[in-house]
């Protein structure tokens, strides 16, 4: 209960008290007057009850209640008074003057006490409006700094799972789940990477929940295009109402309203395309545009690793100069093939291939005409391979080639196409035709070897029975 409503109370309580003593008063001061002895001792604690209850009345109502009370209780009690004693009057209006004083001072202080207290309960207010808005101020900023966490924390998941991945179908699929993992809800998830060969968008990967629709454009929409072509990140928040693009058909038929896109690009190149939509509008701000753009930048560096990790590794199985397998690595895979052949009761063909007089050929034209040679010859083995077939540059100027699932015929008819082929072949050498032969050994496993060192062993002997009888010429037995 506040002050104001305990001061109303109290008036309400004295002017009730105020009337009830001053009827009494009216009514028995006659009937008493004849009835009992000493009355000056009951009419001066009448004055003072009555005087008590003006001050009441100053204190409580201020000038104007006060007034009224003092005027009130002079003409109520004129008339009982004067029947007395006249000067009981004369008493009464001094103690009313007095009471009137005393009660005007602690009407004063009364309001002092109420400004006072006004401004305090005011102050109070103002800084429990302050503290209640800095709280949720406060709540607010520590509700986004929990989330930013949080996508911190999921952005760091995401960093960790692309460090571990060194394929690009891997990497799209963790992207992709990842995104959709973050993003959430009705939202779709799609990836799309560029045919180098094309020079355009296929969709590679989409995440979303059955309900949304799949993307029909494969080769990506107008927005993805365009976040390919200027690589920079785009936000629309309505498809429908962006003034800057021209939607077809197609893809306005798709139920996505809003999106944001980030281009994966790495080296001034772009890999590909990040692109997240929604079947409501307004869906994404800024802030959700920074997130897919971290992860954006994750991507295209983890892609990046990659095919650095592959093209170191193909450096390290694979002679540079004719882009076939090193020697090491042949040995490897020829290991792996008998062991399969062995197990499943498969053969295959070995053929090594020697250059006729290719020192001689270096020796006359030079080391850098030797090399194109080998290049040459490097592209013809290449054109030949089928599918798991391996070629090696086994040596200097020696080649080997593992024709699975190739017959003895078979790897006949193919070591003299290939004898052929090096032969009709010439390379320009300082304007001049140059053209070298080949000579090459053919074994067959299992028939001739049951190990791996054995089958090189007999191609080998085939390739010098070769070389012996003139070179130029294929032998297989």
């Amino acid at each position: 209960m506040t002050p104001f409503t305990k001061r109303n109370l109290l008036r309400i309580f004295s002017a009730v008290l105020f009337a009830g003593l001053l009827y009494a008063l009216s009514v028995f001061a006659p009937v008493l007057k004849g009835r009992i002895q000493h009355l000056e001792v009951i009419s001066i604690s009448l004055m003072i009850m009555v005087s008590l209850f003006i001050m009441l009345f100053w204190t409580a109502m201020g000038v104007v209640g006060g007034l009224l009370s003092f005027l009130v209780a002079l003409i109520f009690l004129y008339g009982p008074l004067t029947d007395l004693n006249p000067y009981y009057y004369s008493v009464l209006i001094l103690a009313f003057f007095l009471s009137s004083f005393i009660g005007y001072y602690y009407h004063r202080k009364i309001n002092l006490c109420d400004q006072d207290y006004t401004v305090t309960t005011e102050k109070i207010e103002e800084d429990t409006n302050l503290i209640t808005n800095h709280l949720k101020t406060r709540t607010a900023e520590i509700s986004a700094m929990s989330e930013k966490v949080n996508s911190l924390l999921k952005l760091k998941s995401i960093a960790d799972k692309l460090s571990l991945s060194l394929s690009d179908e891997q990497i799209v699929r963790t992207v992709a789940e990842e995104t959709y993992n973050i993003f959430g809800g009705d939202n779709r998830v799609l990836i799309f990477m560029i045919d180098r060969s094309r020079n355009e968008l296929n969709l590679t990967d989409c995440a979303k929940r059955s309900s949304r629709a799949s993307f029909s454009v494969k080769k990506g929409g107008i927005f993805d295009r365009w976040a390919m072509k200027n690589m920079k990140n785009l936000l629309v928040k309505d498809l429908r109402k962006d003034f800057r693009f021209s939607v077809g058909e197609e893809e306005s038929s798709d139920d996505a309203t809003s999106l944001i896109i980030k281009p994966l690009v790495t080296s001034g190149n772009v890999l590909g395309v990040l692109r997240v939509d929604s079947p409501r509008e307004g869906v994404f701000e800024q802030h959700e545009l920074r997130i897919l753009d971290i992860i954006g930048e994750l991507a295209a560096v983890a892609l990046e690793n990659a095919r650095l990790y592959r093209r170191t590794e193909e450096l390290a199985i694979k002679d540079s100069l004719t882009e076939l397998y090193v020697h090491r690595h042949f040995m490897e895979r020829l290991e792996e093939e008998v062991k399969r052949a062995l197990h499943s009761g498969g053969s295959f063909s070995l053929l090594m291939m020697d250059i006729d007089d290719f020192k001689e050929f270096n020796d006359k034209y030079g080391h850098i005409s030797g090399d194109a040679i080998l290049r040459n010859i490097g592209g013809i083995l290449r054109s030949r391979m089928s599918a798991g077939d391996i070629v090696a540059r086994y040596g200097g100027e020696e080649f080997a080639f593992l024709a699975l699932n190739c017959g003895e015929k078979e790897a006949v008819r193919l070591a003299e196409e290939i004898r052929k082929e090096v032969q009709n072949t010439p390379v320009v050498l300082r304007r001049k035709k140059c053209s070298v032969t080949l000579s090459a050994g053919v074994a067959y496993f299992p028939k001739d070897a049951r190990l791996s060192r054995d089958i090189i062993w007999e191609a080998d002997k085939r390739l010098y029975q070769a070389k012996s009888k003139g070179k130029n010429r294929v032998c297989s037995g």
